[in-house]
């Protein structure tokens, strides 16, 4: 005989909405997160807070009913940069000594690259080749112009195109397949420059791949 038993296992502490808290966009207005720590259990009490972000972010843990359910606000203090790393809570509830909560940031200024790293070529003998885009954004919506585009002209075309709002343009990437050696693996960068000021250089990986069988 065999006994089916369906439902579900709450953790002794809920962390709520979820344990990864993203931070992306423009450094400039960007919102808190919080996160929500409660008992499904018996009580609790946050000891102490570590992290290994190294300020790239500031948070605090606030009291909602004590004992039962606590709140850490995150924010984000980076200006431009990507940053991974985690927040960790002590409690004193033996059975959970420990809550982590992870935190990645992919902070731009006004220019950004979607995305950052892309595949083109032929991933497969039976598979056509493959292209792709770029998509360079002003996160404010203003208008701006490319001023340069750097890559290895043996292994990648660019062909520019602006898009219809008129706030940013499309770059389309095509492997050069004839200069890619038969199951193989190249990577590139593709640089982009624009004329706005103080903005950095944009960087986006570019792995050109041509997985055909090599021909003796």
């Amino acid at each position: 005989m065999v006994v089916q038993v369906e439902g579900t296992v709450k953790p002794l502490i809920e962390v709520l909405p979820e344990k990864v808290v993203y931070f992306q966009g423009i450094a400039d207005g960007m919102a808190e997160k919080s996160i929500d720590l409660i008992t499904t259990s018996k009580m609790f009490h946050i000891r102490s807070v570590d992290d290994n972000l190294a300020n790239r972010v500031s948070y605090k843990v606030e009291t909602v009913e004590e004992g039962r359910h606590y709140r850490l606000r995150v924010s984000n203090s980076t200006l431009r940069g990507s940053y991974r790393g985690s927040i960790t809570l002590y409690t004193d509830f033996a059975e959970k000594p420990e809550l982590t909560v992870w935190v990645n940031g992919f902070i731009e200024g006004e220019i950004g690259t979607r995305p950052r790293v892309l595949v083109v070529g032929r991933l497969s003998p039976d598979q056509g080749v493959i292209t792709a885009k770029v998509l360079v954004l002003h996160n404010k919506n203003k208008a701006f112009r490319i001023a340069k585009c750097a890559y290895d002209e043996r292994v990648i075309s660019i062909r520019q195109e602006p898009l219809p709002d008129g706030a940013g343009y499309s770059l389309e990437v095509t492997p050069k397949m004839e200069n890619i050696p038969s199951g193989s693996r190249i990577r590139t960068v593709l640089t982009v420059e624009t004329d706005v000021a103080a903005e950095e250089k944009q960087e986006v990986e570019v792995q050109a791949i041509n997985l055909t069988e090599a021909h003796e």
